[in-house]
């Protein structure tokens, strides 16, 4: 059985609000498509990303050149922390925070600590 992929903000918000654990990347396809999927519901959620924007815990933010967080387009940067974080353990990263009336959502990964923070153009 396939299954359907949702392109709306309704629905991810009530798959967020019922189930937020169960939420996580699966499938990024850069550098500007995003496939979440729930693993309670089997639904799967496509979103359309305008920017991303990766913030390092304190130890690697310790030893990198920036201070601050990087607030890059799609394209660079942050993209790059985040397609190396989906190669080497992409079941970690999951959803920590959503509003789909700011278009915002958190990513975080539980293995490395990155979180990414992804405003969306379209979900």
């Amino acid at each position: 059985m396939s299954s359907i992929i949702h392109n709306s903000g309704a629905f991810i918000q009530q798959c967020f609000a019922s189930h937020r654990l169960c939420l996580s990347l699966a499938k990024l396809a850069l550098p500007d498509k995003m496939l979440l999927t729930c693993t309670a519901c089997q639904m799967k959620h496509r979103l359309t990303l305008r920017s991303l924007t990766v913030r390092l815990p304190a130890p690697l933010r310790a030893v990198s050149s920036t201070r601050e967080p990087e607030e890059l387009p799609v394209e660079r940067g942050a993209a790059e922390h985040l397609a190396a974080c989906a190669a080497t353990h992409q079941v970690s990263l999951g959803v920590g925070e959503m509003d789909v009336v700011q278009d915002f959502i958190k990513l975080r990964c539980a293995e490395c600590r990155k979180s990414y923070d992804v405003i969306v153009e379209a979900f």
